[in-house]
C-alpha cells in the first residue's frame, strides 16, 4: 500500500488514513475488527491475515456496504438487466 500512496500523493491526491473500504462481506469485516473471531472460522484464509493486519495499523476502514449496494457485482455476478443498468449508473458510466 506504501507504494501506491506515494504515487498517489506524487500526483497531487491527498491521502487520509484510513481508507474506507466497503465490502459484503460481513464475517470478513468481523475478523478484521476482532482477531477473536478468528477460532470459530471454519476455513482461515491467509488472505484474511493481512487484511486484519492493515485494519489494525489504521490503514484500512472496513465497513458494510448491502450487497443492492454494491457496484463491483458487475463485474463478479451474474445480474439482471435492471440490476447492470443500477450498477452502471453507481460507476458513472453510460451506457
Amino acid at each position: 500500500m506504501a507504494f501506491f500512496q506515494c504515487t498517489l500523493e506524487d500526483l497531487g491526491y491527498k491521502i487520509t488514513l484510513p481508507q474506507p473500504l466497503g465490502m459484503d462481506n460481513q464475517s470478513a469485516i468481523r475478523v478484521a475488527k476482532n482477531p477473536e473471531h478468528q477460532g470459530r472460522m471454519r476455513h482461515r484464509n491467509p488472505i484474511y491475515y493481512g487484511f486484519r493486519e492493515e485494519v489494525e495499523a489504521g490503514k484500512i476502514s472496513p465497513h458494510l456496504v448491502p450487497t443492492v449496494d454494491m457496484p463491483a457485482d458487475i463485474l463478479t455476478k451474474a445480474l439482471t438487466r435492471e440490476q447492470v443498468e443500477k450498477a452502471v449508473n453507481m460507476l458513472g458510466l453510460q451506457v
